[in-house]
């Protein structure tokens, strides 16, 4: 059997952690090939080294088994067998939604005060509100997403050739061969291949990663999409044609406000239909819970609060957007968009896209008492640095305001407004630094 070799995530494995401690109940959730069953491991062995025999340590991969066939007082029994119910437990269940009526095992599980669960999924739904903990608010989620750029660097084999105290922009990567990469460079060949971890180094290139894309993508509609969309009382995804256009306009329409109506109008292009506002926003939920997009609602930055209309949909991994769309030269500026919302939720904010008047703000992130206001440029002659700039200085707040540019040099202008070059932001950086 191919042997793969794990590299730490130990970022993600670090948040897991902390949030055990403080919950009974935890969601790990991401896309399907993301890496979170190469997590589950790793937290299985992590959790047994830190607990030693004090806590038993319980991991089922439920995509691994003839689940399909077990029923929630078999999983119970399963669990009573390899833990003692009178001492500390913590459960790892992997996909445990292919249990028939899994909802009542976990609700029975969490009546156990000594056991602590860790449910991972590649769909959102598995957040159900008839699970007890759900309904008490009693729970937490972390997010599974693909690799940053650091961890691009580490899975695809580029290591670093100049001193570790150069800056970011004039690093040197080596990789297979002599031939040196910039930190440009890489970035070019993570914003065209994507990062999911199951894109092995020897796989960059076309062809191959092509073909390793096209499986990531049909085992998230098939798996997340189709096969739960033709469940009774899920939401009706049947049409597989009509599933491909609304994910291929969304992944052209990065980075624009749009809305559910404007979509199903788009599909006359595809379909030769117009489709009805109610089933693309079947569809929608289906997508977003699948997580192969993720949402980023309008926020009305003159009455600071959220806007019910139109909303921005990011594509959780570049290498899916070139698959569904084909890569064009056009879309590097939606796709360093896409990868700086998808770097700030990373690091634990809520995001928004800003409103102020007739102009727009491309992301307001937040979280706690913080808050930042975000404009995203490619490579431009100033014109557009000036504009962006320009909207940035009418909102009236002490919050900080930053434009974060692909080649950008990092400064500040006369009145505080900052500049932060891309590829540091991507590689770790803050505006506070």
């Amino acid at each position: 059997m191919e042997q793969f070799t794990i590299i730490p995530r130990q970022a993600i494995m670090d948040r897991i952690l902390s949030r055990i401690e403080s919950n009974q109940l935890l969601f790990v959730v991401g896309v399907r090939r993301s890496g979170k069953s190469c997590i589950a491991a790793a937290l299985e062995q992590q959790l047994t080294e830190k607990y030693g025999d004090s806590t038993h340590v319980v991991r089922i991969n439920f995509e691994r088994i003839n689940s399909g066939l077990i029923t929630q007082d078999m999983l119970l029994d399963m669990l009573r067998e390899q833990c003692n119910a009178k001492e500390n437990s913590i459960i790892l269940l992997d996909e445990v939604t292919h249990v028939v009526k899994w909802e009542q095992a976990i609700n029975k599980i969490c009546q156990d005060a000594n056991w602590k669960l860790v449910l991972f999924s590649s769909n959102r739904r598995i957040i159900s509100h008839d699970l007890d903990k759900v309904k008490e608010g009693k729970y937490d989620v972390v997010s599974m997403l693909p690799l940053s750029l650091n961890e691009f660097i580490k899975f695809q084999c580029f290591r670093e050739i100049t001193p570790p105290e150069t800056p970011v922009c004039q690093k040197q990567y080596a990789r297979f061969d002599a031939q040196p990469f910039s930190t440009e460079d890489v970035y070019k060949y993570y914003i065209k291949y994507g990062g999911l971890p199951v894109l092995k180094p020897e796989y960059m290139e076309n062809e191959l990663a092509w073909v390793v894309n096209d499986g990531s993508y049909a085992a998230a509609v098939t798996h997340d999409i189709l096969e739960i969309g033709s469940r009774p009382g899920e939401s009706v995804v049947t049409d597989p044609a009509l599933l491909r256009s609304v994910i291929t306009i969304m992944a052209k329409s990065i980075g624009d406000n749009i809305s559910a109506s404007w979509i199903g109008k788009q599909t006359q292009h595809y379909l030769g239909r117009v489709t009805p506002s109610k089933t693309i926003e079947s569809y929608l939920r289906a997508i977003l819970n699948a997580h192969l997009f993720y949402v980023c609602d309008r926020f009305d930055i003159k009455i600071d609060r959220p806007l019910k209309t139109l909303a921005k949909y990011y594509i959780v991994d570049a290498g899916l957007h070139n698959y569904v769309t084909g890569i064009q030269a056009e879309d590097e500026c939606r796709l360093l968009e896409n990868k700086v919302f998808f770097e700030f939720i990373r690091r634990g904010y809520d995001v928004f896209n800003g409103k102020l008047g007739s102009e727009e703000v491309d992301l307001i992130a937040g979280k706690d008492n913080e808050r930042v206001y975000v404009q995203v440029m490619g490579e431009d002659d100033g014109e557009k640095e000036k504009k962006l700039i320009d909207t940035l200085r009418r909102i009236r707040n002490h919050y900080p305001k930053i434009i974060i540019e692909y080649g950008g040099k990092p400064g500040k202008t006369r009145d505080g407004i900052i500049i932060l070059n891309a590829m540091e932001f991507l590689m770790g950086a803050s505006w506070n630094d």
